[in-house]
C-alpha cells in the first residue's frame, strides 16, 4: 500500500500532480482510492476534480466531501482542497452511493447491506460518508452494524464552513446534498480504528426530560436553551453554534463517554437541535476540552496505532477540536504522519464502529490504520516524541494558547469537584431534613384532624356562649392542618418526589370551574372575580390536583390582599406554544424590594391581608415549584396601593 497526499490550488495544479513521477511510477497496484476533502461545496468543483482524476486513473474509486478543515500529511489546512491517493497492491474496494432523504435511512442502509452480501466476500472495513442534518446518520450506522460480520465502520459527516446545511458528498460522478456513500475494503487488508475524546465534564449533572427525534425540548423540565443561558450567559439571538461548539453535552452511554454538540436553537421555545441521536432520560454534563488531556490521549492512540504498523492513516476529527485548539490542533495530528502518511478532514460528526461499540460521535478524533502487510524495520519511539511535545507545550511561546486553556480547565474542574463534594454533603442534610419533616408532619396531621373533628362535634352540643370557643378551636385547627399539608407538599417537592398524574383537560373550562368555586370566598368580601379568556378552549395535559393548588393559592392570595368592593381578573392567553394564566388584582400590592423574595419559603411581605386572614408564607413557594415541575415559569409585577399581577405559563404540548 502506498499513500500520497497533496494540497492543490487549481485544476492546472492537479493536472501537474497527476503527471508527476510520484504517481505515474506507481505500478502493479490492484485498486486505487482517491479521497477529496475540500472547503468548497459547489458540485462543479468536484466534477472538475473527478474528471481530471478519472482521465489519469480510469479505474480509480473517487469519493469526496466538503469539510471545515483539511488534513494532509498530518498538517491542518483551512479553505483548501486536499486530495489523497491510496494505492492498494493486494486488496480491493467497492463504491456504494445513494441519494437519501429523511425517512429513507433504513431503506438505504438495507440496500447497502444487501449489496455487500451479494459480493460474497469477507468485508474487512467500511468507510462511511453522510450529509447533515437532513438524515439520521445514526440510523444508517446502526443498521449497517447490525447486519455486519464484525468489520469496522469509520468515516465522517460532511461539513460546511458556513455552519449551514450546505455540505455535500461526492461519489466520483454525482454530488449528494442528501446522501450516503460507503466504500467497502476486502482482500489482503487489515483495518484498525481508534477513537478518543479529551473533553472533561465541568457542570453539574442534568437530565434530558423531553426530546423530539434529535431535538431536545427540555432539560430538568426547563427549556433546553436555559442551560447555555445560565452557564455561558448566552442570549437566544446570539450566534448559537459558534458560541457552544466547545461546550458539548457529555453523556455516559454503554459505559462510554460520548459528546453531543448542539447546532441550532429554536428561538420560540428554546429547544436545541442536534445532528446525532440523543435520548430523553439520559443524564449529561456540559464539558470542555482540555488540551493537555487531548495530547495525552492522542499519544496513547499513537502508541497503539504504531504497534499496528499501518501503511496509511485516515483521520476524522470534529470541528470542535479545531475550534478549541486553533493552530495547536497540529500537536495531535502531525505525530500520526511520523507513523504513516496521514490525511483526513474536520467533520460535523465521526463514525466509529468496532465490535459491539457503534457510535456517531461529536468532538472526537477517529484515527484509522490500514495495512496490507507487516512492514519490516524498527518502529518510532512515540513515547520519546511525546516528551518533546509535552516540553514544547509547557515552555514554548508557540503553544501558549493550549497551555493557558489547560491550566484554566484544570482550575475549573478542581473547583467543580470541590463544590460537588460540598453539594453531596448538603444534599444528604436536605434529605435527612425532609425525611424528619415528613415524619413529623405525617404524625401531626392525624391528631390535628381529630381536634378539628371533635371541635365541630362539641359545637353542636354546647350552648351559644361556649360555641364561640369551639368555633375558634375548629378555625385554628383548620389553619394548622393546612399548614401541615403545605409542609408535607413542599418536603415532597424538595425531595423530588412530586408525581404528576396528567390527563387531557379543557384548560379554559378547568379554570372557569375553579373561578366559580373561589367566588364563594370572594363574595364574603364583596369582591368580583371576572374572566378574560382570549380563547374559547385549549386542551392540555395537566395533573388537576396540582394546578388546582396553583389557582387556589393565587386567587386566594388575591382575595386576601384585596379590599372590599374591588375586582380580580383571571386572564388566559397563549404565546410561543405556552398557555399563560394571569391573576390580576386591585389590592394592596407588594413593595418593589420584596418582590425578589416573594417565592421563597416562609417569605412574607410587610403588607398584611386586608381583614386579618392567615398566611404562613409557603403557598407561593409551592406554586413556583409546581409550575417549574411542568417546565413552565411564574412571575409577578406589582405597584403598592394599586395591585399585583401574577402570571404563570404551562407548555401546551
Amino acid at each position: 500500500m502506498i499513500q500520497q497526499n497533496y494540497k492543490i490550488s487549481s485544476i492546472d495544479n492537479l493536472v501537474d500532480i497527476l503527471k508527476s513521477k510520484e504517481l505515474t511510477q506507481i505500478e502493479d497496484y490492484k485498486s486505487l482510492l482517491v479521497q477529496i476533502y475540500s472547503a468548497k461545496n459547489t458540485p462543479q468543483w468536484y466534477y472538475l476534480l473527478g474528471n481530471c482524476i478519472k482521465a489519469a486513473f480510469p479505474s480509480a474509486v473517487v469519493v469526496g466531501t466538503s469539510s471545515v478543515g483539511e488534513i494532509s500529511n498530518g498538517r491542518m489546512y483551512t479553505s483548501s482542497t486536499i486530495i489523497s491517493f491510496t494505492f492498494f497492491k493486494s486488496s480491493s474496494i467497492k463504491l456504494l452511493s445513494h441519494e437519501c432523504s429523511k425517512g429513507q435511512e433504513l431503506d438505504i442502509s438495507n440496500a447497502i447491506v444487501d449489496s455487500l452480501h451479494l459480493m460474497q466476500t469477507e468485508i474487512k472495513g467500511l468507510l462511511l460518508l453522510t450529509t447533515p442534518p437532513q438524515i439520521d446518520a445514526m440510523l444508517v450506522l446502526n443498521r449497517i452494524n447490525e447486519k455486519s460480520t464484525g468489520y469496522p465502520v469509520f468515516g465522517g459527516v460532511s461539513a460546511d464552513y458556513s455552519n449551514k446545511p450546505k455540505a455535500v458528498i461526492f461519489d466520483g460522478n454525482i454530488c449528494h446534498a442528501q446522501g450516503v456513500i460507503a466504500v467497502a475494503f476486502y482482500g489482503d487488508i487489515q483495518i484498525e480504528p481508534y477513537t478518543y475524546l479529551g473533553w472533561i465534564p465541568l457542570s453539574k449533572e442534568m437530565t434530558i426530560t423531553e426530546t423530539d427525534g434529535m431535538i431536545v425540548k427540555t432539560i430538568d423540565n426547563q427549556p433546553a436553551f436555559s442551560v447555555y443561558e445560565r452557564y455561558l450567559g448566552l442570549k437566544i439571538e446570539d450566534e448559537f453554534f459558534q458560541n457552544v461548539m466547545e461546550f458539548p453535552f457529555l453523556i455516559k452511554r454503554d459505559g462510554q463517554t460520548i459528546a453531543r454538540v448542539p447546532f441550532g436553537v429554536n428561538k420560540h421555545n428554546g429547544a436545541i437541535e442536534f445532528h446525532a441521536d440523543i435520548k430523553a432520560g439520559e443524564t449529561f454534563r456540559i464539558g470542555y476540552g482540555n488540551p493537555s488531556t487531548i495530547i495525552d490521549e492522542s499519544t496513547h492512540i499513537q502508541n497503539q496505532i504504531q504497534g499496528f504498523q499501518p501503511e496509511a492513516i485516515f483521520l476524522y476529527s470534529c470541528i470542535c477540536r479545531r475550534h478549541l485548539l486553533q493552530h495547536d490542533v497540529e500537536l495531535e495530528t502531525i505525530p500520526f504522519n511520523k507513523i504513516a502518511p496521514t490525511s483526513g478532514f474536520y467533520t460535523f460528526g465521526e463514525f466509529y464502529a468496532k465490535g459491539s461499540n457503534k457510535y456517531l460521535l461529536n468532538s472526537s478524533m477517529v484515527a484509522v490504520g490500514l495495512r496490507e502487510s507487516i512492514q519490516n524495520g524498527s518502529t518510532h519511539n512515540i513515547k520519546t516524541e511525546r516528551l518533546i511535545n509535552n516540553q514544547q507545550l509547557v515552555d514554548s511561546d508557540q503553544h501558549q494558547h493550549a497551555q493557558i486553556v489547560s491550566r484554566l480547565v484544570t482550575f475549573i474542574n478542581t473547583t467543580t469537584q470541590e463544590l460537588e463534594e460540598q453539594n453531596k454533603q448538603f444534599k444528604t442534610l436536605i434529605e435527612q431534613k425532609n425525611q424528619f419533616l415528613g415524619m413529623v408532619v405525617h404524625d401531626l396531621r392525624n391528631p390535628i384532624g381529630v381536634i378539628q373533628g371533635f371541635s365541630e362535634i362539641l359545637g353542636n352540643r354546647v350552648d351559644d356562649e361556649n360555641k364561640r370557643y369551639t368555633q375558634i378551636i375548629s378555625h385554628v385547627s383548620a389553619d394548622m392542618l393546612n399548614l401541615v399539608n403545605d409542609f408535607l407538599d413542599i418536603s415532597k417537592m424538595e425531595a423530588g418526589k412530586l408525581e404528576l398524574k396528567k390527563t387531557d383537560v379543557d384548560y379554559i373550562q378547568f379554570v372557569e370551574n375553579n373561578i366559580t368555586l373561589n367566588r364563594m370566598l370572594s363574595s364574603s368580601k364583596e369582591i368580583e372575580i371576572k374572566s378574560d379568556f382570549q380563547l374559547s378552549s385549549q386542551t392540555i395535559a395537566i395533573d388537576s390536583r396540582t394546578i388546582t393548588q396553583v389557582l387556589n393559592n393565587l386567587i386566594g392570595n388575591a382575595i386576601k390582599y384585596s379590599k372590599r368592593n374591588t375586582t380580580i381578573t383571571v386572564k388566559i392567553l397563549t404565546e410561543n406554544n405556552q398557555i399563560i394564566t394571569q391573576v390580576i388584582d386591585q389590592g394592596v400590592g407588594i413593595p418593589k424590594n420584596e418582590i425578589k423574595n416573594i417565592f421563597k419559603p416562609f417569605s412574607r411581605s410587610s403588607i398584611s391581608p386586608t381583614e386579618g386572614e392567615s398566611s404562613h408564607g409557603l403557598g407561593l413557594a409551592i406554586v413556583k415549584k409546581i409550575v417549574e415541575h411542568y417546565g413552565g415559569s411564574i412571575s409577578v409585577s406589582s405597584v403598592v396601593g394599586k395591585g399585583s399581577t401574577f402570571s404563570f405559563s404551562l407548555p401546551i404540548n
